[in-house]
């Protein structure tokens, strides 16, 4: 299935799905796995900033699903891509 967040439909049903305890571990998951708490600050590696950086978003792109309505989801990424 192709990730298209500016399909309502989807962004529903992937909001559900976070939302299950599967969903909620798989989130916890990505915060670690992707250094969702930490800087992303490499005194000694601009490469690493910015791969630190990419990650977070990562993790950062689940923590906005879920904190907007899916209708405020959809508006958001139809802006990022216009």
């Amino acid at each position: 299935m192709k990730i298209d967040f500016t399909d309502l439909d989807y962004v529903k049903a992937l909001q559900s799905d976070l939302r299950t305890d599967v969903g909620k571990r798989f989130i916890e998951f990505l915060d670690e796995a992707c250094g969702y708490d930490q800087s992303i600050f490499e005194p000694t590696d601009r490469d690493l900033c910015l791969i630190n950086d990419g990650k977070r978003q990562v993790a950062a792109t689940c923590h906005t699903l879920l904190k907007l309505s899916p209708e405020d989801f959809v508006r958001l990424a139809k802006q990022k891509e216009g």
